[in-house]
């Protein structure tokens, strides 16, 4: 079983589970170094669940989906009008929006795909993984399936780049107590929250303000890749509790 559990975040769809490793793993152990700290490739395992996100043109049915996808895409236009759109989109750009609608499009039509990424992450944890460190939509799944299995042991939460502080993702997250707070995950004993200065997906980047107190906020600076994981990864927050998660 892995010690660390790398979940990846939306916009993976033409990749893979290797790929992502492959991209991740250097920019986490330039984190551990900071820290005296190093992993084996064989101790870190990938949630992946990207390919769930690939549309396959042979099976789709073209005019069911482009009306699913015009009312997707209005609904978002109407929530930008409120700057929300940063929420979900780092780059103001169509091409991102465009992926943006396609992404709500398939997690508001097929259920199956929660589904099956829940599945995968309890898979991919098992009974033996030390920390997991999720990025961006990532975060979503992760603490969402924490909460839902007590049974899942973990020893360290590391979100890079969450929405989890957003309102955007309020629908998705379990209700808040009559504290105001949503619920901690009972198999959790340390949750670390990354956030960059300029991550609009962060809204604010503070997750202890919904969490509780026992979340620990940390700030870094991505640069002009506020939000992409691998300055997160490499960063010596991150390393630090990922290495004594490790140790």
């Amino acid at each position: 079983m892995a010690d660390v559990v790398l979940v990846h975040g939306a916009f993976n769809e033409l990749w893979g589970p290797n790929e992502l490793k492959a991209r991740w793993l250097p920019a986490l152990r330039d984190g551990l170094v900071h820290h005296g700290g190093r992993v084996d490739s064989d101790a870190v395992g990938v949630c992946f669940y990207g390919d769930l996100f690939r549309l396959d043109p042979e099976v789709e049915d073209a005019q069911e989906w482009e009306r699913t996808r015009a009312g997707t895409s209005e609904m978002l236009e109407g929530f930008a009008e409120g700057g929300g759109l940063d929420a979900i989109s780092q780059a103001a750009s169509a091409a991102a929006f465009e992926r943006t609608v396609d992404l709500v499009t398939i997690l508001s039509t097929r259920p199956e795909v929660a589904e099956t990424s829940r599945r995968r992450f309890i898979e991919a944890v098992g009974d033996g993984a030390r920390v997991v460190v999720a990025h961006s939509l990532g975060t979503v799944l992760s603490y969402n399936t924490l909460v839902a299995h007590p049974e899942l042991q973990v020893d360290t939460l590391v979100t890079l780049g969450s929405p989890l502080g957003s309102s955007m993702s309020d629908s998705m997250l379990p209700a808040a107590g009559s504290d105001g707070l949503r619920p901690w995950p009972p198999g959790l004993a340390r949750w670390v929250n990354v956030a960059a200065v300029g991550d609009r997906a962060t809204a604010g980047g503070r997750l202890s303000e919904r969490f509780g107190d026992r979340v620990e906020d940390r700030l870094v600076d991505n640069g002009h890749r506020a939000h992409d994981p691998e300055p997160y990864l490499n960063n010596p927050k991150t390393g630090e509790a990922v290495a004594a998660a490790l140790r």
